[in-house]
């Protein structure tokens, strides 16, 4: 409890400092008001646990809330700082404040509550409405720009999300797909205290086979519970079976940092309006609904990532160690007959040539193309209009399947060496540089193009006189800058097979020799360096 009493005064501390800077108070209101709400239906409070680990449940607090309904206040609490914060004002700050002070107040209720029995109740139906809602969304969203399409658009995208929602629903449909989704969301409901002690009871008439096992096993035997709060571990196999959970409100999932967090911030930000009226603006909502899109995002990212900076204090140890034995770096030893230095070199000049021929053999097969994906120069025809959406298509399917997967599979092909990280590379690139190269056709000067047809050139005529002294330029630009990112992915590429540095310094870190490895990364930053400045140097005298 501390800890999280802990990041609300980080978030009340960082909403005061935005006050001494006279920024607007009312936007963090409204941002952590409606990123509460996020919260309050979607990311994980506590801990329910099963009999096995798959068994285990987190629930949200609006899932909680059937178990303790005070949590209902938090809904309330934000409801009315966000209808306090349309007012403005020192109305807004006291919608703040006493919202953040209801958040607070019910989450730290939920955490005084003793360990207790629940039953699940899945929400059916709740998934597949969401996803049938984010499709018909989508292309509800090609209406804007639209205006003459918004009819037959959203036509669509509500069947579309009905057909979603009725195939996702079906047995044979996406549910066979993904059956963990079905009926993913569950909310919690009290038990009786005489069904608790049912379980208590039957867990006590079981504890005798189950000492019998871990005394094989060499574990220690458990002792018998007077109620489920002493109990250690999971709860009997056929209660869990049957859908009960025991509930831990001690124990803490991201969603109580971060409703901790932002109640902390609406009271600060409430707080500080309270004293100061005026610190607001016109755009608060705008800059609100942002904040609270961004927190929604970016805290499941930090949780998902495992994110923990006492790893760093725990991995230490093994920096300091990395560091005494990298430094000073092995150029040489000719005792041994191992010279780091003379293989660097080789290794550093076959990945430059890697990322040249990668480079080049994708600006070679790019430009046509990039022609072709140009909606200026495709526009003639309906012959034309579909050779534009089958180019962009497939620059775009092309694009989103990384140079690392690609390598994957070519070294599976061909073997490891130089060759499956120059195709790589140059698969990879041609997509990059046909949308860039594209992107420059479509923005060309018009005036040139409309002037030779003026005069009956030919198509031909008019994309070698007109559009391509135009984007020459650019395209070389273009090219320069993709071999520079071509070299730092020949970098990666070296780690699955595909040659180069990469693949000395993967075989140098796994055998522990780091004062050579140390080598080859100074050679890298030296050659990066090197490769910057010559190409802004070239592009300045190009472009």
């Amino acid at each position: 409890m501390t800890e999280l009493l802990l990041y609300a005064l980080l978030g009340a501390g960082l909403a005061v400092l935005a006050g001494v800077a006279k920024g607007s108070m009312r936007r963090w209101v409204i941002g952590a008001g409606l990123a509460s709400l996020v919260v309050f239906a979607a990311f994980p409070f506590s801990r329910a646990r099963g009999f096995l680990s798959r068994d285990t449940v987190d629930p949200t607090l609006l899932a909680l809330m059937p178990t303790f309904p005070l949590l209902a206040l938090i809904p309330v609490g934000v409801l009315v700082a966000l209808v306090l914060a349309r007012r403005g004002g020192k109305a807004a700050g006291l919608g703040g404040a006493l919202g953040g002070v209801l958040v607070m107040v019910a989450a730290a209720g939920w955490y005084a509550q003793p360990v207790q029995m629940v039953r699940l109740f899945p929400v059916e139906g709740l998934m597949e409405l969401i996803l049938a809602l984010g499709v018909a969304g989508s292309i509800a969203l090609l209406t804007f720009g639209r205006p003459r399409q918004r009819g037959p658009l959203l036509l669509g995208a509500v069947v579309a999300g009905v057909l979603t929602f009725m195939w996702f629903h079906a047995p044979q449909g996406g549910g066979a797909y993904l059956p963990k989704s079905l009926g993913y969301y569950k909310l919690l409901f009290p038990t009786a205290p005489t069904t608790q002690q049912e379980i208590a009871d039957a867990y006590n008439r079981a504890l005798p086979e189950l000492n019998a096992i871990r005394k094989e096993l060499g574990q220690d035997a458990l002792k018998p519970i007077q109620s489920l709060a002493d109990l250690q571990g999971a709860i009997p196999q056929q209660a869990s079976s049957e859908g009960y959970r025991l509930v831990q409100p001690a124990t803490t999932q991201y969603g109580a940092f971060a409703v901790f967090f932002l109640a902390g911030l609406m009271l600060g930000a409430g707080l500080m309006q309270l004293r100061n009226a005026r610190l607001q603006e016109p755009d608060d909502w705008r800059a609100g609904i942002l904040i609270a899109l961004v927190v929604s995002f970016l805290i499941p990212a930090f949780d998902a990532t495992e994110f923990d900076l006492n790893k760093l204090v725990v991995g230490w140890p093994f920096l300091q160690q990395f560091a005494d034995k990298a430094w000073p770096p092995l150029l040489a030893d000719s005792s041994a007959e191992r010279y780091p230095l003379q293989e660097v070199l080789s290794q550093i000049a076959v990945t430059v040539q890697m990322a040249l021929v990668g480079t080049f053999l994708a600006a070679i097969f790019a430009t046509p193309l990039s022609f072709l994906a140009a909606r200026n120069v495709t526009s003639g025809s309906p012959l034309m209009r579909s050779v534009f959406y089958l180019t962009r298509l497939f620059l775009n399917v092309l694009r989103g399947v990384p140079t690392l997967i690609i390598a994957l599979i070519l070294v599976a092909a061909v073997g490891l060496g130089p060759f499956a990280g120059v195709m790589a590379i140059a698969i990879h690139s041609m997509t990059e540089l046909g949308k860039l190269y594209s992107e420059a056709i479509e923005n060309a000067d018009k005036g040139p193009v409309e002037a030779l047809e003026s005069t009956g050139a030919s198509g031909v005529n008019v994309v070698r006189w007109a559009i391509l002294p135009q984007v020459l330029p650019l395209f070389v630009s273009y090219t320069i800058y993709n071999f520079e990112i071509n070299f730092r992915s020949s970098l990666v590429l070296g780690l699955v097979g595909a040659g180069g540095i990469g693949y000395f310094i993967n075989e140098k870190m796994a055998s522990g020799q780091y004062d050579q490895m140390i080598v080859g990364v100074i050679a890298i930053v030296i050659v990066v360096n090197i490769i910057d400045f010559a190409s802004s140097w070239l592009r300045s005298r190009l472009v």
